[in-house]
C-alpha cells in the first residue's frame, strides 16, 4: 500500500508522523510512503534527523495567523502548496493520504479530496484543532491520541494513542557522556525543563528567577533550547541547547517539568518520567490545558499553571512526583507506546483504502 503522510509546522505534528514510518521499518510493513511538509528550518531539521526526505512545500505558517502581510503572503504559499501537492498525488498514486496536522495537512486534504483519495487524520491533541474540526465536518475518518477530542463525540473518532519513537534508556553517566558537554554530571535530584520544539523563553525565566529559591537550590535544573551551547548559570541552572536525541534528556532527569504538547507527554509516559506540566496557554485553541488536564486526570502528572500558582506550588509538585515514582506509583498509558498506537493506524489505514488497490 503507498500512503502519503503529511506532518509538518512543529515537533508535535511530526515526530508522531516519523514514529508511524520508523514502525513501518522496523516491522517491515509492505507499504511506500512519502511524506509532505512545511518550509520551515525546524521541519527541515527534524525530516534529516530522521533520514526521512520529504517533499517540501512552499508555506512557512498558518496563513490565519500573523500581520496581514504574512497572511497574505502565506495563503498565496497555500494555494502554490495545493498545485505542489495536487502533482505528488498524481504522480505518486497513494492508496490513501494519513495527515497528523499542521497548516501542510491543509494542502494535503484539498488534494486528496480533489483527486478522490481516501484520507484518514490523527489528532494529537485532546481538543480537535482547526483542520481536524474541517476535517471531521466534511466526513474525514479521525484517530485521536487521546480517549477524548473535544468537541468531538466520542463516536466521530476512533481512539488509537500516539505513536512515539523508540527510545534507549541508558544510565545517567552514559547519557551524559553522549551528550557530549564536556562537563561534569550534576548531581540528583535533576529537574529537565522542556519548553517545546520552538523553545519557551518564559520557562527559561521562571527557572533563572526560582533556582536559587528555597528548595529548588536542591535541583540540578537543566533547561532545554534555550541557548546554543551549554551553559552554566548558576551552580545548579544549565540552559542547554536544543537536542533532537530526547531519550539521552530523558535517561539523565529524575523529573520533568515541560509544557503540554501531546507528543511530549506520550513520550514522558512511555518512558515512566514523572512530571510537572506547565502548558502554554497561547496555543491554539487552548490545546496544551486540554491535553494537560487528561494528562492529570490520568495520573501522570501534575499541573503548575505559569502567573496563577506560587512557586512554592511548583516546587511541592516537583517534590510530589518524585516521591510518588519513588513509590513505583507510575503506570503505562495504554495506547501511549508506539507499536500499539502504529499498528491500530495501520488497520485503520487498511480498513478506508480497501478495495483502491495495491494494498
Amino acid at each position: 500500500m503507498r500512503i502519503l503522510i503529511a506532518a509538518g509546522g512543529t515537533g508535535g505534528h511530526i515526530w508522531p508522523a516519523l514514529s508511524f514510518h520508523e514502525w513501518i521499518v522496523r516491522e517491515r510493513v509492505p507499504s511506500e510512503t512519502l511524506f509532505l511538509s512545511g518550509s520551515r528550518e525546524l521541519e527541515r531539521a527534524l525530516y534529516a534527523f530522521a533520514g526521512v526526505s520529504p517533499v517540501v512545500l512552499p508555506i512557512a505558517g498558518s496563513p490565519l495567523w500573523g500581520p496581514p502581510g504574512t497572511r497574505i503572503s502565506r495563503s498565496i504559499g497555500l494555494a502554490r502548496s495545493l498545485r505542489v501537492a495536487l502533482r505528488v498525488v498524481k504522480d505518486f498514486s497513494p492508496d490513501i493520504c494519513l495527515l497528523f496536522g499542521g497548516y501542510v495537512s491543509v494542502a494535503a486534504m484539498a488534494a486528496s479530496r480533489l483527486q478522490r483519495l481516501p484520507l484518514l487524520l490523527h489528532e494529537q491533541n485532546a481538543r480537535a484543532g482547526r483542520v481536524t474540526s474541517l476535517a471531521a465536518r466534511i466526513g474525514i475518518p479521525i484517530c485521536s491520541g487521546w480517549e477524548v477530542c473535544e468537541p468531538l463525540p466520542a463516536s466521530r473518532y476512533f481512539h488509537v494513542g500516539i505513536p512515539v519513537r523508540r527510545m534507549r534508556r541508558l544510565s545517567p553517566r552514559e547519557a551524559w557522556e553522549r551528550l557530549g558537554f564536556g562537563l561534569d554530571l550534576p548531581p540528583s535530584p535533576r529537574v529537565l525543563v522542556l519548553g517545546g520544539s520552538i523553545g519557551s523563553d518564559p520557562l527559561a525565566g521562571l527557572f533563572r528567577e526560582i533556582s536559587g529559591e528555597g528548595s529548588f537550590r536542591d535541583y540540578s535544573i537543566f533547561v532545554v533550547g534555550s541557548s546554543d551551547d551549554p551553559v552554566r548559570v548558576t551552580d545548579n541552572l544549565l540552559f542547554l541547547p536544543r537536542l533532537w536525541e530526547i531519550d539521552l534528556l530523558y535517561s539523565i532527569a529524575d523529573v520533568v517539568v515541560s509544557r503540554a504538547g501531546a507528543s511530549t507527554l506520550a513520550e514522558l509516559v512511555a518512558f515512566g518520567l514523572p512530571s510537572v506540566i506547565i502548558p502554554w496557554r497561547a496555543a491554539a485553541d487552548d490545546h496544551q490545558a486540554f491535553n494537560a488536564r487528561v494528562f492529570a486526570q490520568k495520573g501522570f502528572g501534575a499541573v503548575w499553571e505559569y502567573g496563577g500558582d506560587s512557586h512554592e506550588k511548583l516546587s511541592f509538585m516537583i517534590d510530589y512526583e518524585l516521591k510518588k515514582a519513588g513509590l513505583g506509583q507510575a503506570s503505562p498509558f495504554p495506547g501511549m507506546q508506539t507499536s500499539d498506537a502504529s499498528e491500530k493506524i495501520w488497520v485503520l489505514l487498511q480498513q478506508i483504502a480497501e478495495g483502491r488497490g495495491r494494498n
